[in-house]
């Protein structure tokens, strides 16, 4: 063998083991299926370029089949989707009739999601008004404003822009086959990718959007009736079966009632995601996690597992954290060790043995969300446990800063004071209805929005702190005293203090918002209004402990108020710290090297090497910013 030929096979053989994209895999089978008839009818070639395009699909969805019966370690077995793949490029090649073909391509990708487990719904409710826009403005040129495929910039193109309402296309389609064609395009077309645009969101709304278009006002109708009678015990009430299955497999499974049902789910698909389960988003998506990890693509692995944490689980942790803690830190731990194997680049065998560690235990979490409804006392206990947390650290930061403007004289800066906190609960207000009505927070954008306030808090405190600290130095509290208090205090420090008091209470005002989001889905009945009365006691705990730290400041010296007040700022600095260092951990921003360390989160103390590396190193400059003034004033005292 010359080095040409050898350095030729080398090439060949890395492409045959190459990973097969399964999207584009996915996608090109769904196009055979729904093309084929206009190359072949009756028998006959009626186009002689769309058949030989078909016949070069068929033969890489057979390649490609091999290549993914390899990564499924199988070399020396066939599982049943290549055995497909070969009988489609058989049937192909023989010119049968569309009917057939079709049967055959759709069998094929259910053999693959069988296999493979693909993420194949969206994550959240397809907004399809939002999905018009969309389409005006990226579609509509080639596809027509209504999509009868008649854009101003559809004369001239081969193949011709897809007429949505053509029927017969309709029933062929797959929600899923549109979602993929509209995030990949078709190559060799004018369709081009939109995966870069759109996001995933957006790209699945148009999906649905472009996929009822040819829907009959009566199939809508009849559907909807339907769906009010029966809900969720209707055979096509399931997301997955939704966006996989075609109109015509509906019929001919479920007669009339599946094309009437298939039509409104598709036109309304939000009566859908009304009970759609975190755990089952959380379990899809590790899935999808460990399919990507063993194709070769670390990057969407990692993804995918980050999404099946923080818009998966905790969404629901905190129902799980009411009936089984520690189930609820046993998973918390499982789905971090599975992300850091990711990172690691580790074995395959060792991220599939932890990928199963996880579904069995979001199993488990599953079951005692089904069997176990959230109790009056749980509810009640719940509620409050969260708010009494979530609030102390903002009441705690508030409550020191109001005493320090009190024991100062300087009431008038109360004002900055109420202005911060008091717009953070309206912008929480608005947060929550945005969250609820325009826009969907995903868990890496929820994450990173309380990270970086924790540490924007953090630097303030530590600014705070360090002026506080600073006044308690003989010399220059002496100073402080003399240059008078009023004109010591300057607007820059009032500003500081309205930003403090605004970034404490948001952070927590955000994080409680979405505890109880979760709480209020799993209460039922009396345990919403259990929950309700959880919230007031909380409300009157936290008022009280406000109340008991304003009057017991109140009794120490102003020197001695100001050095326990810098030491209280530098304590709350470094929780903050370990909070937003996690946060943004828990987001995929910052890295996470986990050690053998105990966990306590009222502290802000997590086990891993990055948070506890910052907080050692902020104790260790209050340490040395306090023995540095202690001596300093000693030393003016001597002199």
């Amino acid at each position: 063998m010359n080095l040409l030929t050898g350095l030729v096979f080398f090439l060949l053989a890395g492409t045959a083991q190459a990973a097969v994209d399964l999207g584009r895999f996915m996608q090109l089978v769904d196009y055979i299926g729904v093309d084929y008839p206009g190359a072949v009818q009756d028998g006959k070639i009626i186009s002689t370029s769309e058949y030989e395009e078909m016949q070069e699909f068929t033969a890489t969805v057979v390649t490609q089949a091999r290549q993914l019966n390899h990564q499924l370690n199988q070399p020396a077995t066939q599982t049943d989707f290549v055995s497909q793949a070969e009988h489609l490029q058989s049937l192909v090649e023989h010119q049968q009739e569309p009917a057939l073909i079709k049967q055959v391509t759709s069998s094929l990708s259910r053999s693959v999601l069988a296999h493979f487990n693909i993420s194949v719904v969206p994550r959240n409710a397809p907004d399809l008004v939002r999905a018009q826009s969309l389409y005006i403005e990226n579609c509509a040129g080639c596809h027509g404003e209504t999509g009868l495929g008649n854009g101003l910039k559809a004369n001239g193109l081969q193949p011709s822009p897809t007429n949505f309402h053509d029927v017969a296309r309709y029933r062929e389609r797959t929600l899923f086959g549109l979602y993929n064609t509209i995030s990949m395009g078709v190559n060799g077309t004018a369709m081009q990718s939109f995966s870069s645009q759109l996001n995933e969101n957006d790209r699945w709304a148009l999906a649905f959007y472009v996929g009822q278009l040819a829907v009959s006002g009566a199939e809508r109708d009849k559907g909807a009736v339907l769906w009010s009678a029966n809900g969720d015990i209707l055979p096509v009430a399931d997301l997955k079966t939704l966006t996989t299955l075609t109109v015509n497999e509906a019929l001919q499974r479920y007669g009339e009632d599946g094309l009437m049902l298939m039509g409104y789910l598709r036109s309304e698909p939000k009566v859908l995601f009304a009970d759609m389960s975190p755990l089952d988003f959380a379990r899809e998506n590790i899935s999808s996690s460990v399919l990507a990890y063993q194709a070769g693509n670390q990057e969407v692995a990692y993804r995918h597992a980050l999404a099946a944490y923080l818009d998966g689980f905790e969404l629901i942790e905190h129902s799980i954290d009411n009936v089984d803690p520690a189930l609820k830190h046993d998973v918390e731990v499982a789905m971090t060790t599975y992300r850091e194997l990711i990172k690691q680049s580790a074995e395959h065998e060792k991220v599939q043995r932890q990928s199963s560690h996880v579904q069995t235990l979001l199993q488990r979490s599953a079951e005692i969300i089904e069997t176990r409804t959230l109790s009056n006392s749980a509810a009640f206990s719940g509620a409050m446990v969260i708010l009494v947390r979530e609030g102390l650290e903002a009441l705690l930061v508030i409550a020191a800063l109001a005493a320090f403007l009190i024991k100062t004289d300087r009431r008038d800066g109360l004002v900055y004071l109420h202005i911060g906190w008091a717009g953070a609960l309206i912008l929480g207000g608005f947060t929550w209805l945005a969250s609820q009505y325009l826009v969907s927070f995903s868990g890496a954008s929820r994450e990173m929005t309380e990270g970086i306030a924790a540490l924007i808090a953090m630097v303030v405190l530590l600014w705070v702190g360090f002026w506080l600290h600073s006044k308690t130095n003989a010399k220059q509290w002496q100073k402080f005293i003399e240059g008078s208090i009023n004109k010591a205090i300057s607007s820059g420090t009032m500003w500081a203090i309205a930003g403090l008091s605004f970034i404490a209470v948001y952070r927590e005002v955000f994080e409680t918002i979405l505890f109880y989001q979760a709480m209020w889905v799993q209460a039922q009945g009396s345990a919403k209004v259990s929950m309700l009365g959880g919230m007031g006691t909380a409300a009157g705990v936290l008022v009280l402990l406000g109340w008991m730290i304003l009057r017991y400041s109140a009794r120490l010296p102003l020197r001695q108020f100001f050095s326990f007040t810098s030491v209280f700022m530098f304590v709350l600095a470094i929780i903050f710290a370990g909070k937003g260092v996690a946060a943004l951990q828990e987001a995929g921003i910052l890295s996470m090297a986990p050690i053998s360390f105990p966990r306590i989160d009222i502290l802000g103390i997590y086990p891993s090497i990055e948070g506890l590396s910052l907080q050692l190193g902020l104790l260790i400059m209050a340490v040395i910013i306090y023995f540095g003034y202690r001596r300093k004033s000693i030393s003016v005292s001597n002199a």
